[in-house]
């Protein structure tokens, strides 16, 4: 199988070529393309050397596979990709299409992926998506969530390599008693939380939540969920946080959620937990969605409140793509 890696030198493409090259997946070539100012970097996969080539030479000729880890493709670039008609497209950024992806989280709705043929786009929800998703999907079938409210916590990394840098320099300069100026995110990031994570659209919400709100109701198969969602970023390198409070139909039954997470694909939640888990220490590096203190409605009406963590390079973004992969070469 001939694959197609376009964005290796973004964050989110380092981690899947990472994933890519240690997983069971067949590929007889994989061919790397990024801006040209900087083609020509030769990297590793599986013991091999791939030098990369400029993303204007790309036609998907040939290709049977292609995943796409860069944020920001010019319109030639999504053009060819909405023409393909022998690859199929894995984009970790659905949202560029004039037409709407097949937004696809394999632990949720894998079942889609069965009748897929070549030439279709398929999106990988973001990661503050997927965080909740796979956080609250076996709740909602136990108790059915009728009003939910979330606040998403970004970490640097959802801007990409310049926030990760962004949050470096500035942080490294107070520390050093040095002033910063209004840099990457025109507002100092370190040591500090803004309250809004991308643009600001006329409808008052930011992108990041707008994606959320769009996005989680298909996930969760309940367009008539009543959800509110608010993000803030926060001063961390990398991860996500998702804290929910939920109404639901039917009341929690604490006896039985063990059981539940335990059974439920792609998400870990220990009710013994003599300390919560967190994001540094506990999180990233994980395959998992890991779950701390669900706790019942403190009113005690039907409902309840948690915190869902991830690793929004791995769990959160890359290690999807690869289980859409896999799942389509099974």
């Amino acid at each position: 199988m001939n694959v197609a890696l376009i964005g290796p030198n973004t964050l989110k493409g380092e981690k899947l070529l990472e994933l890519l090259d240690e997983s069971e997946l067949q590929v007889d070539s994989l061919t790397l393309y990024e801006e040209s100012d900087t083609a020509g970097r030769s990297l590793m996969f599986r013991g091999s050397a791939c030098r990369t080539k400029a993303l204007e030479t790309f036609t998907g000729e040939g290709l049977a596979l292609v995943f796409v880890a860069d944020p920001e493709l010019g319109e030639e670039t999504v053009q060819v990709l909405e023409a393909q008609t022998s690859a199929v497209v894995i984009d970790l950024f659905p949202q560029r299409y004039s037409k709407e992806p097949l937004l696809v989280l394999p632990a949720v709705n894998g079942e889609a992926l069965a009748s897929i043929d070549a030439g279709r786009i398929i999106g990988v929800p973001g990661s503050a998506t997927i965080t909740a998703a796979l956080a609250l999907l076996p709740l909602h079938h136990a108790y059915q969530i009728l009003k939910l409210n979330l606040t998403v916590l970004c970490a640097a990394s959802e801007a990409g390599r310049k926030g990760v840098e962004a949050l470096a320099s500035e942080t490294a300069k107070l520390l050093n008693g040095r002033e910063v100026d209004s840099g990457y995110f025109a507002r100092q990031i370190a040591f500090n939380l803004i309250p809004d994570v991308g643009e600001v659209l006329a409808s008052g919400y930011s992108t990041l939540e707008a994606q959320v709100m769009h996005q989680l109701p298909q996930l969760l198969g309940d367009e008539e969920l009543e959800l509110e969602v608010s993000a803030v970023r926060v001063p961390v390198f990398y991860g996500d946080m998702v804290v929910a409070q939920a109404e639901t139909r039917q009341p929690l039954k604490v006896e039985e959620l063990q059981l539940l997470m335990d059974k439920a694909a792609g998400v870990r939640f220990d009710q013994g937990a003599k300390k919560p888990a967190s994001l540094v220490n506990d999180v990233i590096g994980q395959d998992v969605v890991i779950v701390n203190r669900i706790r019942p409605d403190v009113t005690g009406e039907s409902g309840f409140a948690l915190q869902a963590l991830s690793d929004d390079l791995g769990r959160g973004s890359a290690l999807v793509a690869l289980e859409i992969a896999l799942a389509l070469q099974a």
